[in-house]
């Protein structure tokens, strides 16, 4: 409280004043003046000080509360910040009475030792190593908390001896050691000291925990961790992405999740197809399961691009049959087995068939409904998959990855440890990620899986070499890959002209016969055979025919299918070489492609690149854009035939 000094000048200098006035004066008046003005200032002064005073007594009171509502605050906090803080880190009799307890396992190394004077917990970094020296029930109690508080957080040791060793290199010892950054000393009574690596030991009063309790909640992580990895196929979980850097073990999990549907699913329920880009090992020995369709490797690419096309026509198949059903999901349909695409290294699946992009873009976005489902193993899918591809995957396999940012961009999800060997990270679009440890998968149970297949590709057997006709109608089978078909190929004369070019041995005369099939045919080799009411006329092997005439005669012959091919409408051409026609036959629209020697020769006649083969076998060709073969020959097929 300040007090105000006695206004001294301010009595004085009234009193001085009044006594000027009267000695100038002789007015007794004046004198009156020197007693009424000091005595109201000494008054004014007077009540101002009591003034203050009872001011300074009323601020020291409201001062006095807050002061008492601070510190009744501070215990407050103090006792939220205690009880926050324990419940954070809880002690191990907490933790045996709470049975809605589970571990962390969230890879943090601060971990709880034991309590502090003040009820708050007592913590340590057990990263570079911790050790407990010292006997008795104090050191016992520090080093099974340190224990079970580590087993909590960061999963089991890897070593679980003495020193307990984990994989991100924390450890905790007993005993005398120089391998610790951290020596915690107990006696009797309790800890004594702690001593930090390069620094001299600090006296602490700390107490141990209670740690009744301890075995059973080892017990209880070690069964947690025995949690295997485990994905349901539905509607809310419909694709996997696994990932994990080289020898994390993303076949073995890729394997485990395949022998676990076909363990759960019949045949009749769920099937699969395997692309496996490391020569078949992966998926190779799961062949024999009759879920398996068909397993496509890099040693063999020829059906890849068959596949992709019979696999964008499932999709459209599916869908109609979706509709057929009035059903909008495959939970409710009938008939309608789930079909897993397994793809191995996909990256360089992807690399190898670009346009596969466009497949699993869509499947990703429309199989959830439809029952057709992606399982991706990749190094990282960062650069690999489409975004349009990763936003539709919610199962996130994480496997041993080189960083933890690697990890967290895998799972989609914060995280702060790292999967160890044969352990991944698993998140089911839940917003939760489980630690779990991948079954390893015995060849007996591989074995015993086994058995024989029912059910077929979604695409079509590439069609190789001439078919038997099995009565079926036509001149041979088309190979519809993009609508996962074979159908009959037909002509009829009212079609119009048909070139066949082919090289020598390619099957040109028996495209031929197969085309004319039951009609009534000329088959000419000069200009004296053409016959303007011929119906259908047939020039086989026109470069020969061309090369064993004289030029006149050649320009005459030419002259005389221009002739009978403008005389009458109902004449039909069919003609064969391994040259380019004439320009006599350039109103020649339909071109049946057979084997050719070079790319350039083939697209010649107007045959799509990707239909070219050197190596195809006679009656083997493109027909309308389309692959082709014909029937096997037969003699009683052979209704028409060269003169």
């Amino acid at each position: 409280m300040s007090v105000a000094h006695f206004p001294v000048i301010g009595v004085v200098a009234p009193i001085a004043t009044a006594g000027l006035v009267w000695a100038m004066t002789g007015s007794s008046f004046a004198l009156l003046g020197a007693v009424i003005a000091p005595t109201m200032i000494v008054a004014h002064h007077i009540d101002g000080v009591r003034r203050a005073t009872r001011e300074s007594r009323r601020t020291e009171a409201v001062r006095a509360r807050e002061r008492a509502a601070e510190r009744e605050l501070n215990m407050v906090r103090d006792t939220q910040r205690i009880i926050d803080e324990n419940r954070a880190y809880p002690s191990v009799a907490d933790i045996a009475r709470n049975r809605e307890w589970a571990p962390a396992r969230n890879g943090h190394t601060v971990v709880r030792a034991g309590i502090q004077t003040d009820g708050s917990p007592w913590l340590v970094d057990v990263a570079s190593g911790v050790t407990v020296i010292g006997d008795g029930p104090a050191a016992d109690a520090v080093w099974t908390s340190l224990i079970v508080q580590a087993t909590a957080q960061l999963g089991a040791p890897q070593d679980p001896g003495v020193p307990a060793r984990w994989a991100n290199g924390s450890s905790i010892d007993r005993g005398e050691t120089t391998e610790v950054a951290l020596a915690i000393r107990c006696t009797d009574r309790g800890v004594d000291s702690i001593t930090t690596r390069g620094s001299l030991p600090t006296r602490v009063d700390y107490l141990p925990d209670d740690v009744n309790g301890a075995d059973g909640i080892l017990t209880a992580i070690a069964r947690i961790s025995r949690a295997r990895l485990k994905v349901r196929l539905t509607s809310d979980t419909p694709h996997v992405l696994i990932a994990g850097r080289t020898g994390s073990g993303k076949s073995h999990a890729l394997t485990a999740l395949v022998v676990e549907w076909a363990t759960r699913f019949t045949p009749a329920e769920f099937q699969f197809v395997g692309i496996d880009f490391k020569g078949g090992a992966t998926l190779g020995p799961l062949g024999g399961f009759p879920h398996h369709l068909a397993t496509l490797t890099d040693l063999t690419t020829t059906d890849v691009p068959r596949a992709i096309e019979g696999l964008s026509a499932e999709i459209r198949r599916r869908e109609l049959e979706f509709v057929r059903q009035r059903v909008t999901t495959i939970e409710n349909a009938s008939d309608v087995p789930r079909l897993a695409l397994v793809i191995d290294e996909v990256h360089e699946f992807l690399r190898q068939f670009p346009a596969a992009h466009d497949l699993l873009a869509d499947i990703a976005r429309r199989g959830r409904s439809l029952g057709i489902h992606l399982v991706l193993a990749v190094q990282h899918p960062s650069g690999v998959l489409r975004d349009s591809v990763l936003a539709n995957i919610p199962v996130r396999i994480c496997l041993s990855m080189n960083t933890l940012h690697d990890v967290i961009q895998v799972l989609g999800r914060a995280t702060s440890v790292a999967p160890a060997l044969g352990r991944c990270l698993v998140t089911l679009g839940d917003g939760l990620v489980r630690d779990v440890y991948v079954p390893s998968i015995e060849p007996m149970t591989v074995s015993e899986l086994s058995g024989e297949r029912v059910h077929t590709t979604p695409w079509q057997p590439a069609l190789t070499r001439p078919v038997p006709r099995d009565g079926r109608t036509g001149f041979g089978i088309v190979d519809d890959v993009a609508h996962a078909c074979h159908r009959i190929a037909h002509w009829q004369p009212s079609d119009g002209d048909i070139a066949v070019i082919g090289d020598r041995g390619s099957g040109r005369t028996e495209t031929l016969r197969a085309l004319v099939g039951g009609h009534s045919a000329t088959w000419v080799t000069n200009a004296q055979e053409l016959d303007c009411d011929a119906g259908i006329v047939v020039i086989d092997d026109l470069d020969r025919i061309m090369d064993s005439m004289s030029p006149v005669d050649a320009s005459a012959f030419l002259d005389a299918v221009r002739r009978v091919r403008h005389a009458s409408h109902h004449v039909v051409v069919l003609v064969a070489s391994s040259q380019p026609l004439p320009r006599v036959f350039g109103s020649v629209r339909t071109v049946i492609t057979l084997r050719t020697a070079t790319l350039e020769a083939h697209r010649a006649t107007g045959a799509p690149p990707e239909t070219f083969d050197p190596a195809s076998a006679p009656g083997v060709g493109t027909w309308r854009g389309l692959r082709f073969v014909l029937y096997e020959r037969t003699d009683s097929s052979e209704t028409a035939s060269r003169p």
